[in-house]
């Protein structure tokens, strides 16, 4: 998540707010000419082409997701549902919405009564507000989000923590420790571990929900954890994580919770991810079920992979977010080349087996351009979405779970391939000028009468379906719009066999 106390750029006033589900809706997208865009279809092609890379390419995508937490605590308890579950088709629905298929859900530590200085949406209560009292009503707001997604398509919840509860700690806040070092009590990791598998437990037998994994950790390694931020987070040294990722696996084990795994360490970078693996104990290694890492930071992608496969653990890109360069606006596009550069070089290089956005829902009040929704958390119950929410859906309604990724030799393109479909996607990121790109497709097979879906996302044009592009033995040539994100789809794809 991004540091608490971040200065981000000064904003501008709230979009109209309750923009209708139409704009994405099958059907409901706008088009444009061909000629708009480019696209004649040569049987070669005289520019040098973007070659696909199959032999680099990954199977096992489970999908996109987001973490719930902040938002969720907030919009959970909205009175207007009808706008509430706008938002959530938005998100969760594959066919009206992104089609996130990944949430984390957050179990709070519960701040200490007496403090108040959590960001709206931040106080994500806790289910034991004091030791030895379990309060099982607690964070009704985020379980009736985490349940309208399950319902929505989502298939794999993951829980996470940010701190222990505030009477576990070191400061007595589940902000930090004074001095942004470990801040759980050395004689409190046995019922910290209690506390996470017990809710594990509890949405399991009274809400039929299976955690496959918990992570205990959300950036350890982290000096910035201190007393007094405006939200939870918890600094543990390297030994420490240890401990208590073995005592979570433990604790998982009695209970009989052979259904949940322990991921960790949910590290800011990617360096420190791979720094803290290498320096765990076999048995710590063992106690992990999944590698997670945050990309905001850090340029160990190769090593990290190959380290997971080397661990025989799936790798998951936990967290990530951003808010892009501009002042405050709906329409920031600066954001969605950020979030598009970051998605192709995670995939094409760290190849892990899901993406998962940060905060798909952000606090109009906070004044930046995180999240692909923006909504009142506090006053008016209202939404806009944002330009990042259609540069998302360029990458989540197309690349679905069960495709390959394939990297490209080109840093601006990213492939997949779905098998049971026979659909090849197609990805363009362009920050610069209007230009022709040119795919090689000689590699696989497909009807001569094929043609080409075109969807786009730019400065003016929102998931715009363009008009269709013939293919030709050779591939295809699309011409991309400046500053845009363009997605091509093309069914009734095979690969072709290697003589």
């Amino acid at each position: 998540m991004p540091q608490p106390g971040w200065k981000r750029k000064r904003m501008i006033g709230l979009a109209a707010a309750g923009l209708v589900l139409a704009v994405i809706a099958g059907g409901g997208m706008l088009m444009k000419s061909a000629k708009e865009i480019g696209g004649t279809q040569p049987a070669a092609f005289e520019s040098e082409p973007v070659h696909l890379k199959p032999e680099e390419a990954y199977e096992g995508f489970e999908g996109w997701g987001t973490s719930l937490a902040w938002w969720a605590n907030v919009l959970g308890g909205w009175k207007d549902k009808q706008k509430e579950n706008e938002v959530m088709d938005l998100l969760f629905d594959p066919d009206r919405g992104l089609g996130l298929t990944i949430v984390r859900y957050n179990i709070g530590g519960g701040e200490n009564p007496e403090l108040k200085e959590l960001r709206p949406g931040g106080d994500v209560p806790g289910f034991q507000p004091e030791k030895g009292q379990w309060d099982w009503e607690a964070d009704a707001n985020q379980r009736s989000v985490l349940q309208g997604a399950l319902k929505r398509g989502v298939t794999i919840a993951e829980a996470f923590s940010n701190s222990p509860p505030y009477w576990m700690t070191v400061s007595g806040s589940v902000t930090g420790a004074v001095d942004g070092g470990n801040n759980l009590k050395d004689d409190q990791y046995d019922a910290f571990a209690d506390y996470l598998t017990e809710v594990v437990k509890r949405y399991r037998d009274e809400w039929g929900i299976t955690f496959r994994t918990l992570d205990p950790l959300n950036e350890p390694s982290s000096n910035w954890w201190k007393k007094g931020n405006i939200q939870e987070g918890a600094h543990f040294t390297t030994d420490k994580q240890a401990l208590l990722i073995r005592k979570v696996a433990a604790s998982l084990a009695s209970k009989g919770l052979t259904g949940t795994g322990v991921s960790a360490a949910d590290d800011n970078s990617i360096d420190e991810t791979v720094e803290n693996l290498l320096a765990y104990d076999p048995e710590t290694l063992d106690a992990i079920s999944q590698i997670n890492t945050h990309s905001y930071n850090g340029s160990r992608m190769e090593e990290l992979r190959e380290l997971a496969g080397k661990l025989g653990k799936p790798l998951w890109m936990s967290e990530y977010g951003t808010g892009g360069s501009e002042p405050h606006s709906h329409e920031d596009m600066s954001s969605v080349q950020e979030l598009a550069e970051r998605i192709m070089f995670d995939l094409k290089v760290m190849k892990p087996a899901a993406w998962v956005y940060w905060q798909a829902v952000e606090d109009e009040g906070a004044g930046n351009n995180w999240g692909f929704i923006h909504a009142g958390f506090t006053g008016k119950e209202q939404y806009a979405m944002t330009k990042q929410y259609y540069g998302m859906a360029q990458f989540s309604k197309f690349i679905r779970p069960g495709a390959a990724v394939i990297p490209t030799d080109d840093g601006r393109t990213l492939a997949a391939y779905d098998a049971e479909h026979g659909r090849l996607v197609l990805v363009i990121r362009n920050e610069l000028s209007e230009k022709n790109v040119v795919f090689d497709l000689s590699g696989y097979s497909y009807p001569a009468s094929a043609v080409a879906e075109v969807y786009q996302t730019s400065a003016d044009s929102n998931l715009e379906r363009l008009d269709d592009l013939k293919t030709s033995a050779a591939g295809l040539e699309i011409t991309a719009a400046d500053n845009s994100v363009t997605t091509v789809v093309i069914d009734g794809v095979s690969p072709k066999l290697n003589p």
